[in-house]
């Protein structure tokens, strides 16, 4: 046997398996590097959507600031309107008092309006007798008498008045 020399053949061995090794290291490094592309496209997409979604709280953040702060202009609007200053029982029963006492004849009032600042009376009369006769009792009863409408509507006298709280004899 010494004239076989292997070492030819053991070479080709040596060589099909560097080749098959290499091969299989391109294939695992191809591979490796795919997945290293899919995780960044998918980290990518990730920042994209977190992007979105943090984009959309700051709108529903800077939203909710401005409804909290519109609910509390509201709330501060509301309570002004609902801090009311008690109208004094004398001058309510006082002007109450008064109503059966108008010099109507055919006239009428049709709204009465009591408030903490003022009294408002709007009504009608048929004839301008009457509604000097009304003007003259208003005028000597409260301190401050302002005719702020005035028109003739089918045939009626309409009026509307604004009395100051401040009635004549020092009762307010």
């Amino acid at each position: 046997m010494n004239g076989v020399n292997l070492l030819p053949w053991r070479l080709e061995k040596y060589r099909q398996l560097l080749f098959l090794f290499l091969l299989k290291m391109f294939a695992v490094l191809s591979v490796a590097f795919l997945f290293y592309v899919l995780l960044d496209w998918l980290q990518y997409q990730q920042k994209e959507a977190l992007n979105l979604q943090l984009k959309q709280f700051e709108q529903q953040k800077t939203q909710l600031t401005q409804t909290v702060q519109h609910i509390a202009q509201m709330k501060q609007t509301i309570q002004n309107l609902t801090e009311l200053q008690a109208i004094e029982s004398d001058t309510v029963e006082q002007v109450l008092s008064l109503l059966p006492q108008f010099p109507f004849q055919q006239g009428e009032l049709e709204i009465f309006n009591l408030n903490e600042e003022r009294i408002q009376l709007n009504g009608f009369c048929l004839s301008q007798q009457e509604f000097e006769s009304l003007h003259e009792f208003l005028s000597s009863h409260f301190n401050t008498v302002k005719l702020t409408q005035f028109k003739t509507e089918q045939g009626r006298l309409v009026f509307q008045f604004d009395l100051s709280l401040t009635m004549r004899g020092g009762s307010e």
